[in-house]
Formats: structure tokens, sequence, C-alpha cells
């Protein structure tokens, strides 16, 4: 499997299968405690009513770390640092489907992190024969959190620009990367072409930067839009809905752990 088109996997079938049995030994106890003889149409409809008609799952599309993922970063809601940009809330849920019909339970202490560019385009702690400004040392835009029993984090932020460097251009994008026991995904979240147009058409910092120069060349390029950019076609990706509330954007995504249901096993009841 390519490794930048792994899928988060766990393994929940049989997991589902123990929390099956379970109940229905304490279910067929309070059964006999009545009097009432347990019948195999009764374990049937236990089965249905927990599990339904198959295990199910969220698909969260697999990609790569990107050039600027550093190993260690803050432990922080807020990330901007004072840099300029339309303000961000970004709201990111972590799911383990282990329900039917896609409701997947929220998974709590998993790791979050996050790392994108600031309405610049420039990511931290990166050099200048990268992009177009050193910014060694620096730590803007970078964080993570652990999620809560609803399996949520937040982070405050700013709104990212569209990222050009010597070797790649992409679209408006944040990295993410989940941590849980020993399972890590890694994923990219976007933004409606319209939103992101809306601020490169009027909006500052962001008009400032259309088109912008490929570092270390005369090369100029114009701003890459979701369609355009490789990263988004080819996790087949969608983008993240967003509401305004006064004059903060905010947005969210739900991470979710993908079962063997997807992969063509049978479930362990039906």
């Amino acid at each position: 499997m390519n490794s930048n088109r792994r899928r988060f996997v766990t393994t929940t079938v049989m997991l589902a299968a123990t929390q099956l049995v379970s109940a229905s030994r304490a279910w067929a106890q309070s059964r006999r405690s009545g009097s009432a003889p347990v019948t195999g149409a009764d374990i049937d409809a236990l089965a249905k009513q927990r599990s339904g008609a198959q295990l199910t799952c969220v698909r969260t599309p697999e990609s790569n770390d990107g050039p600027y993922y550093y190993t260690s970063s803050q432990r922080r809601r807020a990330l901007a640092e004072g840099r300029s940009g339309v303000p961000l809330k970004l709201r990111i849920t972590v799911a383990s489907a282990l329900r039917p019909g896609n409701a997947c339970p929220p998974l709590s202490n998993a790791v979050v992190d996050i790392w994108h560019a600031d309405a610049d385009g420039l990511y931290s702690n990166v050099g200048a024969d990268l992009q177009e400004e050193d910014t060694v040392g620096q730590t803007f835009m970078r964080g993570h959190q652990v999620t809560d029993a609803t399996g949520t984090v937040e982070f405050d932020s700013v709104v990212p620009g569209w990222e050009i460097g010597r070797n790649v251009a992409r679209t408006t994008h944040v990295h993410v990367k989940v941590f849980h026991e020993n399972k890590i995904a890694t994923t990219q979240l976007y933004f409606p072409d319209p939103f992101i147009d809306e601020l490169y058409a009027g909006v500052d910092p962001y008009r400032g930067h259309v088109q912008r120069k490929v570092p270390g060349t005369e090369r100029v390029l114009n701003r890459l839009r979701n369609e355009e950019d490789g990263g988004y076609l080819a996790d087949q990706s969608t983008p993240m809905p967003i509401r305004r509330e006064a004059d903060v954007v905010i947005a969210e995504a739900t991470i979710g752990i993908v079962t063997l249901g997807s992969f063509g096993v049978a479930p362990a009841f039906r």
C-alpha cells in the first residue's frame, strides 16, 4: 500500500463482538431472573439492535506529512502569535467508527497536532532556500492538543494563505496528525474555494498574494484553487464546512477511524 495513501485503520469487528457478547450475557441473566427463557430470536434481536445492518465507518483520506512537519510542537490552543489574517477557530473531532449508520463514538485522549502556513503563505521554522522568507526557529501556526470526552479539540489561528516553495505550490490547507495509542493518522483539511476566492479578491493580507514568485527564481505563479491542487485531487478530499460568527471563521472537521468493513470484511453480526 502506498505510504501516501495509507488508511487510518482500527480493528473494530472483534471489539464490537466482545461488547455484544457481554451485553447478551447480562441481558440473558436478567431474563433468567424473571424465569423467561432466552431464545435464539432474542439474541438475534439484540444483535440487530446493537449493531444494525452492519458495522460501518467514516473514511478519512490519508495523506502525507508534507515537507514542513516537525516532531515537536507546543501544547496550546492559540497558534497565530500575533500574525495578521482572518481569525479562524478550527474545531476537530476524532471519532472511532464502532456503531452502525456512520454514528461514530468520540475518541478521547487522542493527540491532535496541526501545522499550516500563515496568511502570507509562510511556514514557521523553514529556511529562505525553501520559501520566500527565513522563519527558522519560529513556531507560529504549530501546536497540538488532546481530545476531551467528546473527542474534540479547538485551535485559534488565522485562515492560512496558499503555499509556494521551490518544489511545490499548494492550495490553502491545514495539516493534521492524530496519535492514539499505537495508531497514527495523517491528513489535510481544505477550505471551500468560494470563501478563499472572496479573501483573495479583497481582504488583506491575502489580496496582496494572488501572484507569488517561486523562491530562487523569477518565475511567478497564480494562486492555486482546490481543483488545481494535486494533493486535494489525489486524496479525493472535500472542503470543510465553515460559517462566520462576528469576525471569526469557524471550520469544523471530523477525522474518522476506518473499520475493516471498508475493506470488504463481513461484519461479525447482521
